[in-house]
């Protein structure tokens, strides 16, 4: 017998989620580092815990979980001003912070989730998306390439001498 699908909830992030989310955070975050041959810690130490608190609180970001059953399994962050000026005329973008998934549910769709939800919000405010993606993390890059997402040509210093390159999501 087959069981069910689950359906992956998304809601906005509370307060009390925010050490959930440091360490779903630091789990997903280290596995990626690592496979790109850079290691962080996979346990958040209080200063990483202070900044997520800060983040769900921060009327300037928006925070959404991905909820399976009562865990939460998975976070997307943007700009919850969801508009920032651009060089171009007429152009607007919204900025995805990050996106994380907790490492055991890769590949299951709450990723997917998360992304089709910042893909209607960006649609909503007619904007361009757009991420720094960890050059090493290829599988993230794979992920955004799925979803729409092309490389805009841009670049910053990462860690391990390797770049954040950027990404845009058309509207």
């Amino acid at each position: 017998m087959t069981e069910p699908t689950q359906v992956v909830r998304i809601r906005d992030a509370a307060p009390g989620d925010s050490d959930a989310l440091a360490e779903l955070h630091a789990r997903s975050r280290a596995v990626y580092y690592r496979a790109g041959g850079h290691e962080v810690a996979a346990l958040p130490d209080e200063g990483y815990r202070e900044t997520l608190r800060k983040m769900v609180v921060d009327s300037r970001l928006a925070v959404l979980v991905a909820v399976l059953d009562d865990d939460i399994v998975g976070v997307i962050t943007l700009d919850a001003n969801g508009v920032l000026p651009t060089n171009a005329p007429d152009e607007t973008r919204v900025r995805l912070v990050g996106i994380f998934v907790e490492p055991g549910h890769w590949s299951s769709g709450v990723g997917s989730a998360l992304m089709t939800r910042f893909v209607a919000i960006a649609r909503q405010a007619d904007a361009v998306g757009e991420v720094d993606v960890w050059e090493r993390n290829s599988r993230a890059i794979r992920f955004y390439e799925r979803h729409g997402w092309t490389r805009d040509g841009t670049s910053r210093p990462g860690p391990a001498g390797a770049d954040y390159v950027g990404f845009v999501h058309l509207p």
